[in-house]
């Protein structure tokens, strides 16, 4: 497999060990290529991963950075604003996981370590307003060197 897909199996595999406190409802952790969802899919939350981009710098002369960009997104159906409460509880806890970076019993890919960056934007392309959907784009950023 490549580095990415094996970064996205064990991100996938990691969340779904997770028992997230902030919703007393059942958080579906899956990857898919294409994700898509109808209202009805997302009566409770929804974390799905799903690949980025790869940026390559080289960092010396027989040496690159690849940069291994890993997209998360989140939503929920949130028809009370309660739900929308729940909702930036999850993602607080969601971020803090990925933070953290602490996942005991799972293996990940070699020279994979904690994520570089993590970019959040809320409630993208106004999906609150239209369909009562609460979501987070995350785009989380792994650094992994290569020699050659």
């Amino acid at each position: 497999m490549s580095v990415q897909a094996d970064i996205i199996t064990a991100l996938v595999a990691s969340l779904d060990a997770v028992t997230f406190t902030a919703t007393a409802a059942t958080v579906l952790v899956e990857s898919k290529n294409f994700p898509s969802y109808t209202i009805e899919d997302l009566e409770d939350p929804v974390i799905c991963v799903t690949d980025g981009s790869i940026e390559s710098e080289r960092i010396a002369r027989s040496s690159h950075m690849r940069d291994y960009a890993v997209e998360i997104y989140l939503a929920r159906h949130t028809p009370a604003e309660a739900d929308c409460d729940v909702m930036l509880e999850l993602l607080e806890e969601l971020l803090g996981k990925l933070e953290d970076h602490y996942w005991p019993g799972i293996t990940w890919p070699t020279g994979v370590t904690s994520p570089q960056t993590i970019v959040c934007e809320k409630n993208p392309g106004e999906g609150l307003e239209e369909r009562n959907v609460w979501r987070a784009g995350i785009v989380v950023t792994f650094k992994v060197p290569r020699s050659h």
